[in-house]
């Protein structure tokens, strides 16, 4: 009786023993890695490239995972955008190029609002989550939901979409009041409700896709149709009539006139 409890307690003794090592294996594989190599920030989820808030472009393959930073790249990558409107047809470019001391965004984040026109959403609060933001595709760079207007559909500037134009020659508009017209009505009769009248020459700097979108959604897109526009659909018009599209002119139109008029549309008028 005495040898079977002493070989039980050996049994015991033995178990205990590999418990103590199990636990110490798992204790080591488990543990936290140390914190002191953390130094960026980046923007994870890119196939191919990764930005981190340093402004550093790099390949996935030369992302230093220790430290969250690239091992080696191009700070301030704006090679992919462009500066007229702020757009760049990478994502990682786009975060690259925002955090540029250029444009300010360590000052701009702390203004700008996490969503528009929605107060309790806060503001960004630092650069590098302000480029990262910004930069994502949204509604207003995109045409009927489900189309980009651009390959360079990635944009940190103010408009939030990339321009298909050059931008207008320097005093183009001065003088100009640019507002949108009521709906089946000519600018001719528009701006004279306004004790303006329209002004015919002026109506070739607001024939762009660009300017309607200044003014409107452009939701479905926009159209160049010879003697249409520049104009917008209401969104409430029967879908023959193509609501929520934009319409201008080719640029050589000669056809362009205060006295159009199109029915369920708001003409973009020059008054003067």
């Amino acid at each position: 009786m005495v040898p079977a409890v002493a070989g039980q307690r050996l049994l015991l003794l033995v178990f205990l023993a590999f418990i103590r090592i199990a636990n110490a294996e798992r204790r080591l594989l488990v543990r936290d890695l140390p914190d002191k190599g953390l130094k960026c920030r980046n923007t994870i989820q890119g196939l191919l490239l990764v930005a981190d808030d340093r402004g550093v472009v790099c390949k996935r393959d030369d992302l230093n995972y220790a430290t969250g930073c690239c091992s080696v790249g191009q700070q301030y990558d704006c090679n992919q955008c462009n500066m007229n409107d702020k757009c760049c047809s990478e994502y990682e470019s786009c975060v690259s190029c925002c955090l540029a001391p250029v444009h300010d965004a360590v000052n701009v984040a702390k203004q700008v609002l996490r969503s528009p026109r929605h107060k309790e959403s806060g503001v960004w609060g630092n650069a590098f989550d302000y480029c990262k933001g910004v930069c994502r595709t949204h509604s207003r760079s995109t045409a009927h939901e489900n189309a980009y207007i651009s390959a360079r559909h990635h944009c940190f500037s103010q408009l939030g979409r990339p321009m298909l134009s050059d931008p207008l020659p320097p005093g183009a508009l001065d003088g100009v009041e640019v507002v949108v017209g009521l709906k089946n009505e000519a600018c001719d009769t528009f701006c004279l409700h306004r004790k303006k009248r329209c002004s015919q020459e002026h109506l070739r700097w607001l024939n762009s896709c660009d300017r309607l979108r200044e003014h409107f959604g452009c939701e479905a897109g926009c159209e160049v149709v010879t003697g249409l526009g520049p104009s917008y659909v209401d969104g409430n018009a029967p879908k023959p009539e193509r609501p929520a599209m934009c319409f201008v002119q080719p640029q050589e139109a000669t056809t362009l006139s205060c006295s159009v008029r199109e029915e369920n549309h708001m003409m973009l008028c020059p008054c003067i």
